[in-house]
């Protein structure tokens, strides 16, 4: 089972290889929830991390065949597996949904476990969208059924959870809490890599605070316990921040040995993004050391991995490394092209502190090029960087010492009472000294809530704009949250629809075969009829399967599949109707996305009008027409036949296609006259 967020970046490893989970999960002499085990572990191992569309499709067949089976429990097991291949694939909303399902099924079935592991993979959804209130929430409520059932790794991971949300909140005195909290836990399990990672977190939450001392001995602590491990990447990081700690407490001959160990680490796990950065760093250090030879030798293989990669921060910080070399050999020019360069790769890495160091090495150039107004121009850029990145380096300092202030308190009232125990006696025999000292802490205090008042006051016009952009965000993701919903309500239904008829279809050809076999020896021509008729209807199952594909399909929500779609299904209509036909099909622009209940009723509207001309018509020629262009759809279905009269009321088909036309905000009309034929226009847009 899927446990926490982070246990989805780390899948576990099975002892059976893929092809014996394979085999097992075929092997049809065996139970239910065997075989569903090996499906889930199968899907787990080979296919959610390799190859996430096909983990969607055996999770959809997973959950079908547990529904069959009423197995809840591998039901829910089926959802998780979808919503960690819809993680893998980037859409964090959809994997939410599927966590829903399963932590509803979790719930129903009182497996406690499996809903903490839920919850706490919903956090971690959440915390990574940027809705931490609700992450630290859901965290909370994992914490608390971990405690229930006794799961103690289950409480650490939440604590280290904890933990990492309360850093990206900027509440870094609570976060060392919880991140204390959990290694004592680990520490109390035996377990060296929980301890390893929490003592990783809490080097790089001291790093944000420019302790480079205390960050140092973190990530000390975590060294070890990684090289026991084998855990090569947290070995590899764990080597580049040691050795960026010693670089700034000014060791640089140890720093330099760090970071030529974590490069060899990288090399051999092929970390391209890491050997990138780490080159950088050595090439800064020799810059700083005067060694411009080597300096320029390390930055040019991390400006070409850089390149290759297509690593837009990588490349922007080597490059203005780079520039820097170049600056201190005289050659100005060279080092203006590559500030300009590095300058451009930041803007693209979105990321103003390496636009900051291109800026500042581009005004060095320019400046020593003796080109003053252009310095002063990108000089002038440069300030009002700075002072943006002031600014909100204030706001931040500003709610990193609000946190700390409420933090403090709490950690003070906690304690009041064995103060108040404490310092009985000494109130006793010390009066005048304890009343001086409550003067002086009054006075302290109302300083204090002075301070906090005037911040308070200052930043309550701020907080209330980001209320209400957080508001309108909320409203909109409420919005897209619910058209997913109604989509997946769309799809289920079309499936269920086509299901029915699918199996109504399989009924006649069972009952045909054992017809055509009763007749093969009494009465070859019966049996003839029977295989043709067998013939017949396998090929319309065929066709209502590859609908249901294309029905559950939400990668076929597109425009261009829709017109091909269209166009198969006109084939497939028309091919030995024994009438003569044109088709015209046609996209053009860029794919655009369309709801799947438009896709549906489009269809269905192109299906009854090609139905209405081949057996009702009479016709000799059958023209079927769809074009779409500009997020907009144009049906045309025509025939030669005999018209419908005026005097003969629309029927039911007629009534159903104008409904649907209806239902989509699209036009329809019907050209006909007797003996002239009939001519059926649908146009409308391709969202509902």
């Amino acid at each position: 089972m899927v446990c926490g967020l982070g246990l989805l970046l780390n899948p576990q490893v099975h002892a059976q290889p893929p092809d014996s989970l394979r085999a097992l999960w075929h092997d049809r002499s065996r139970s239910d929830s065997i075989r569903l085990r090996a499906l889930y572990d199968l899907t787990w191992d080979g296919y959610v991390y390799s190859r996430p569309d096909s983990a969607i499709l055996l999770g959809l067949e997973m959950r079908r065949e547990a529904r069959a089976a009423g197995l809840a429990y591998f039901d829910a097991r089926a959802s998780e597996l979808m919503a960690a291949a819809e993680y893998v694939k980037g859409d964090l909303r959809t994997a939410i949904l599927h966590y829903d399902t399963a932590l509803a099924l979790n719930e129903r079935i009182g497996d406690r476990e499996g809903t903490a592991d839920v919850i706490g993979n919903q956090a971690g959804m959440y915390s990574v969208l940027g809705e931490r209130d609700k992450a630290l929430a859901l965290y909370e409520k994992s914490r608390r059924i971990h405690e229930e059932v006794h799961d103690s790794l289950g409480i650490a991971n939440d604590l280290n959870a904890i933990g990492a949300v309360h850093v990206a909140r900027g509440d870094h005195a609570r976060a060392s809490d919880f991140y204390m909290q959990s290694i004592h836990l680990y520490q109390a399990l035996h377990d060296e890599s929980g301890m390893a990672v929490g003592q990783k977190n809490l080097g790089a939450l001291f790093m944000r605070e420019s302790d480079y001392a205390a960050a140092l001995e973190h990530y000390r602590q975590a060294l070890p316990l990684a090289e026991k491990l084998n855990n090569r990447q947290l070995t590899g990081q764990c080597l580049g921040e040691i050795g960026v700690c010693l670089e700034e407490l000014g060791d640089t001959a140890a720093a330099m040995e760090h970071y030529q160990r974590s490069l060899a680490v990288r090399q051999q796990l092929d970390d391209r993004r890491g050997v990138a950065n780490v080159q950088t760093r050595i090439g800064a250090l020799w810059l700083k050391e005067g060694k411009l030879q080597p300096s320029m030798q390390a930055l040019s293989q991390a400006v070409a991995i850089a390149r290759a990669e297509e690593l837009p921060w990588s490349l922007s910080a080597a490059l203005t490394v780079q520039a820097n070399v170049w600056q201190a050999k005289g050659d100005h020019r060279q080092a203006l092209d590559l500030a300009q360069q590095a300058h451009a790769a930041a803007l693209d890495a979105e990321d103003i502190i390496v636009e900051r160091d291109a800026l500042e090495a581009q005004v060095r150039s320019l400046r020593a090029l003796h080109r003053w107004k252009e310095a002063l121009d990108v000089q002038d850029r440069l300030t009002v960087l700075v002072d943006s990145m002031e600014r909100d380096e204030n706001k931040r300092t500003v709610l990193r010492n609000e946190y700390r202030f409420k933090y403090e308190q709490r950690a003070a009232n906690d304690s009041l009472r064995h103060a108040m125990e404490a310092g009985r006696s000494a109130l006793r025999t010390e009066q005048r000294v304890a009343r001086e000292r409550s003067i002086r802490n009054i006075i302290f205090a109302l300083a204090v809530l002075a301070l906090v008042v005037a911040v308070a006051l200052r930043q309550r016009a701020r907080v209330l704009r980001r209320t209400n952009a957080a508001i309108m965000d909320a409203q909109a993701k409420l919005v897209d949250s619910e058209r997913q919903r109604e989509a997946m309500e769309v799809r289920t239904k079309i499936a269920r629809d086509i299901h029915d008829d699918l199996g109504g279809e399989l009924t006649k050809i069972t009952l045909l075969s054992s017809e055509a076999k009763r007749s093969l020896g009494r009465d070859p021509d019966a049996a003839a009829s029977a295989l043709t008729r067998i013939g017949d209807l396998s090929r319309t199952a065929s066709a209502t399967l590859h609908d249901v594909v294309n029905a559950v399909d939400p990668a076929k929500d597109n425009s261009a599949d829709l017109v091909e779609h269209a166009r198969l299904v006109a084939e497939r209509m028309l091919d030995g109707s024994g009438v003569r036909s044109k088709l015209r099909f046609g996209h053009e622009g860029a794919r655009t996305e369309i709801d799947p209940s438009v896709r549906q009723d489009l269809m269905l509207l192109l299906k009854e009008a090609l139905n209405n001309a081949l057996k009702h018509a009479g016709a000799s020629e059958v023209t079927v027409g769809m074009a779409v262009a500009d997020g907009r759809f144009s049906l045309n279905v025509a025939d030669d036949g005999k018209g419908i009269p005026p005097d003969r009321p629309f029927g039911n088909g007629l009534a159903n296609m104008r409904e649907r036309a209806h239902r989509m905000r699209a036009s329809f009309n019907i050209h006909t006259a007797p003996a002239a034929g009939c001519r059926v226009e649908v146009h409308g847009p391709l969202t509902s």
